[in-house]
């Protein structure tokens, strides 16, 4: 049996793109860059559609992250290629999708516009690392999170 034939349950996560310019941003609310969109746009070329790894026939649902360049995302992979926020995606998909804060990217506290340089700079200022630099997944980020980000904000199933 083929992968498009397939009955047990997936999940794909899609991601948008990683800043430019290396400056660390979750809670700020831009929007992809073109080379985001044209990223996107051909991925979903590939991968969604009908007879395609992600048939929007076959989804049963979708949780989409309130900021901009999350809903694009969703919006160039399902929804015609327009990238226009909002849930409505003006398709029959609409009642498949949640718009949640479950699912945001992650708070980089202090940290958020800066590049990595520039927060060593900081902690090195502070006193910190003395020992050893920085390391994001290690130290987390003062006034954000901290620890491992993936596993902090995922509930599978589980209705808060």
């Amino acid at each position: 049996m083929s992968d498009l034939d397939a009955t047990t349950p997936r999940v794909f996560l899609a991601r948008h793109e990683w800043t430019k310019t290396g400056r660390y941003t979750g809670t700020t609310d831009l929007e992809l860059t073109p080379t985001g969109v044209s990223q996107v746009t051909g991925t979903g070329a590939q991968l969604v559609g009908p007879g395609k790894l992600i048939d929007s026939a076959r989804v049963a649902r979708i949780w989409v992250s309130p900021r901009k360049r999350a809903q694009q995302t969703f919006h160039l992979l399902f929804g015609g290629g327009s990238g226009e926020s909002g849930a409505d995606c003006g398709s029959d998909m609409a009642d498949k999708v949640t718009l949640t804060e479950d699912i945001v990217e992650w708070d980089y506290g202090d940290y958020e516009g800066l590049v990595v340089g520039d927060i060593r700079s900081r902690r090195k200022e502070k006193g910190l690392d003395k020992e050893r630099e920085w390391n994001i997944w290690r130290d987390g980020c003062e006034g954000g999170e901290y620890g491992c980000p993936s596993s902090a904000g995922i509930s599978l199933g589980q209705p808060n």
